[in-house]
């Protein structure tokens, strides 16, 4: 499990890993061209990057009524910083064995605007027929795998992707496909510490007959 991190910054990081590893092909490089993704927070100056080009904005973060409950909850996952109950390498494991109880996680969806830019047609076109493949932005069943704690979440696509021309700062003509997706998340409300069961009970009856309080 990797060292954990605040809540919101796993799922950012999953966003990302999710849209990298994407080339495309032309006259100048035949073996592939990689596409860059990168969050806009450093502000992007498009006239000083390469392309294609994939850049992530957040847009916005909701809570998710339609998911929540009430009540004591075994999580079926470790919390960030915790250790799992599993085995190494165990590949299945029985949430009735979690030892972490807590009051059940409050639901979000956390909202990601994707924004892809080309210099041709061809290099945009391409990249609409990757992200739509069932292992990126499908228009349904789409998950998000999270190292962290190990869980897959939903990530579904909530629009686009809409296409439109626009131009860089230098007045260079650019195509733009534009996704806005959802994933789903939640927040603990308290602490979640491990309760292991006990396994025995070792009574002392001496200690209790050598100590009885009598009136």
């Amino acid at each position: 499990m990797r060292p954990a991190l605040p809540w919101l910054i796993n799922e950012d990081r999953a966003v990302k890993a999710k849209l990298q590893g994407l080339s495309v092909i032309d006259a100048n490089a035949s073996d592939g061209r990689p596409v860059p993704v990168r969050y806009r927070v450093p502000e992007v100056e498009l006239a000083q990057q390469t392309f294609p080009l994939i850049v992530i904005e957040h847009a916005g973060i909701e809570k998710d009524d339609e998911r929540e409950h009430r009540g004591p909850v075994r999580l079926p996952y470790a919390p960030e910083g915790k250790q799992g109950w599993w085995a190494d390498g165990a590949t299945s494991y029985d949430v009735a064995d979690s030892p972490y109880l807590v009051d059940y996680p409050i639901p979000y969806e956390l909202r990601y605007r994707v924004l892809v830019f080309s210099r041709t047609y061809w290099h945009d076109v391409a990249l609409a027929s990757a992200l739509a493949q069932p292992d990126r932005i499908p228009a349904r069943f789409g998950f998000l795998e999270i190292p962290e704690d190990g869980t897959v979440r939903r990530l579904d696509l909530l629009g686009g992707p809409e296409m439109a021309d626009t131009r860089d700062e230098n007045g260079k003509r650019l195509f733009r496909r534009e996704y806005v997706i959802s994933v789903s998340s939640e927040m603990l409300p308290s602490v979640a510490d491990a309760y292991v069961q006990a396994q025995s009970v070792a009574l002392d009856f001496e200690y209790f007959t050598d100590h009885v309080i009598r009136p």
